[in-house]
C-alpha cells in the first residue's frame, strides 16, 4: 500500500467516523426535541433540555432561558445518563442580537456543572424576537466539531419549544384571569346559613376549562348554582361567562330552576348551537331549609348530617340538548346540614371510576369542620391530584 492509498484510506475512516458521530448525535437531537414539546411545564422543558444535549454530546450540559413570569432558570445534566436539575441563574444578556450565535467561553461564567479540567465551553445563544430574552446551551468544547451543526440545532429547537411553552403560559394567564373576573368577587351573607366555595383553575400545563359557580340572594332565597362548559379553551371560558349571565338573568325574573334551566337551554340551542354544559341549580329558603333543585346532567350534589352522607341524584339530559326534563326536586336541608356542589375536577381521575370518585367525596364528607372554609379545603387537598388537570369548583352550604 502506498503512502497515498494509506493516507485515503484514514481520511475515509475519519469521514466515516464523523458521519456516524453526527447521525447519533441527529438521532438524539429528535429524541430531545420530543422530549421537550412534551414537557408538561416550562421547568421540565429545560430539565429535559439539559438531560438532552448531556445525552448528544456525552459530557455534561446546562441550558439557560428566562420564564414568561420573567424567571432566569438553568436546566443542568451532570453527565450523559443523568437527570436533568434546575436551578436560578442570573445572565446579562446586554447586545445579544436576533439570531443564533456561538462562541467559547470560559467555563467560570457557567459554573453550573464540573465542566471538564482544561477545556472551555462552547456557548449557543439563541433570540427569536427583540422582546424575548436569549436562551444559552452550554457544554464543553471538547465535544464539539468545526461547524458545530448539531449544537446550532439544539439551540434553534430549545428556543422554538420555550417559545411555544411561553405562548401557552400567556393565554392560559389569560384565560385564568377572565374566569376569574367573571366568577362572584364575594359571597352574600345570609341569616342562618354558611357559605363557602372553593374554585381552583387547572395547572398551568392544562388547558383552562369553563367551571363556574353563583351565589346570590334572590326575593329571600338562596340562588345557588355549579356548572360546567364542555372543553378547555379560552373559548369555554367565554361559554362559560355566556351561561353564567343568562342563569342570573332568568333568575332575577324570578322563575323556578327547571326553568330557568329551560331558557337556558334554548338560548344555547339558538346561540350556541355546537355547546355542552352541566349545571345543576337550586333555590333554597334559609328559614324553612326547603330546597328546589334541578339539574342538566350535573354530578349530585351532596348532603352531609350527623356523620352520615347522601347524594341527591337527578337524571336529566346535558344543555344543549333538546329532550324533555323530569320536574324540579324538592326536600329539605335539616338543621345542621351541609349541601355541598362540585365539579367534576374533584373527583374525575384516570386511573378510576366516577362511582370511585365519589364514594371517596362521600368517605371524606362524613366529616365536616366547624370552618366551612377549611373543610372545602379539605376536599381539595384529600380529593384532587398535586397538579390538578381540571378546573375545580366546590360550594358548600351549612343550614345552622
Amino acid at each position: 500500500m502506498t503512502v497515498d492509498s494509506g493516507a485515503a484510506m484514514l481520511r475515509y475512516r475519519e469521514a466515516r467516523q464523523r458521519a456516524e458521530l453526527l447521525a447519533e448525535r441527529l438521532v438524539a437531537l429528535a429524541d430531545t426535541t420530543v422530549q421537550m414539546h412534551a414537557a408538561p411545564n416550562f421547568g421540565r422543558l429545560l430539565a429535559a433540555a439539559a438531560a438532552g444535549a448531556a445525552q448528544i454530546f456525552k459530557s455534561p450540559a446546562a441550558v439557560i432561558a428566562e420564564s414568561f413570569d420573567g424567571d432566569c432558570l438553568a436546566g443542568v445534566a451532570a453527565a450523559p445518563d443523568a437527570a436533568g436539575v434546575l436551578v436560578p441563574w442570573t445572565i446579562d444578556d446586554t447586545g445579544m442580537p436576533i439570531g443564533t450565535t456561538v462562541r467559547i467561553d470560559d467555563p467560570d461564567r457557567w459554573a453550573l456543572a464540573d465542566w471538564p479540567t482544561g477545556d472551555t465551553v462552547t456557548v449557543a445563544a439563541a433570540r427569536l424576537r427583540e422582546d424575548r430574552a436569549p436562551l444559552y446551551v452550554v457544554v464543553p468544547t471538547a465535544t464539539q466539531t468545526v461547524r458545530t451543526p448539531v449544537l446550532v440545532q439544539l439551540a434553534q429547537a430549545v428556543a422554538s419549544a420555550v417559545e411555544a411553552q411561553r405562548s401557552f403560559d400567556q393565554e392560559h394567564r389569560i384565560a385564568v384571569t377572565l374566569q376569574r373576573s367573571l366568577l362572584p368577587r364575594r359571597l352574600p351573607e345570609v341569616a342562618g346559613l354558611d357559605l363557602a366555595v372553593r374554585y381552583e383553575p387547572a395547572s398551568a400545563h392544562t388547558e383552562v376549562g369553563g367551571d363556574f359557580y353563583e351565589l346570590v340572594m334572590l326575593d329571600g332565597h338562596l340562588l345557588m348554582a355549579i356548572g360546567d362548559v364542555a372543553g378547555h379553551s379560552l373559548h369555554a371560558a367565554t361559554v362559560m361567562a355566556e351561561l353564567r349571565h343568562a342563569v342570573r338573568a332568568y333568575a332575577v325574573e324570578g322563575h323556578p330552576p327547571g326553568v330557568i334551566l329551560d331558557r337556558v337551554n334554548e338560548l344555547m340551542r339558538i346561540l350556541l348551537p355546537d355547546e355542552l354544559a352541566t349545571l345543576c341549580l337550586l333555590l333554597l329558603d334559609p328559614g324553612s331549609g326547603l330546597v328546589r333543585l334541578a339539574s342538566a346532567g350535573h354530578l349530585p350534589a351532596l348532603i352531609s348530617t350527623g356523620g352520615r352522607v347522601e347524594f341527591v341524584q337527578q337524571s336529566a339530559p346535558l344543555l344543549g340538548v333538546r329532550a324533555p326534563r323530569p320536574p324540579d326536586l324538592e326536600f329539605v336541608l335539616p338543621a345542621g346540614a351541609t349541601l355541598v356542589l362540585y365539579t367534576d375536577g374533584l373527583i374525575e381521575r384516570r386511573d378510576t371510576t366516577i362511582d370511585e370518585g365519589m364514594a371517596a367525596l362521600g368517605a371524606v364528607a362524613t366529616r365536616v369542620d366547624d370552618d366551612l372554609d377549611q373543610f372545602c379545603q379539605r376536599l381539595l387537598v384529600e380529593l384532587a391530584p398535586p397538579e390538578i388537570h381540571d378546573d375545580v369548583a366546590v360550594v358548600a352550604v351549612r343550614r345552622r
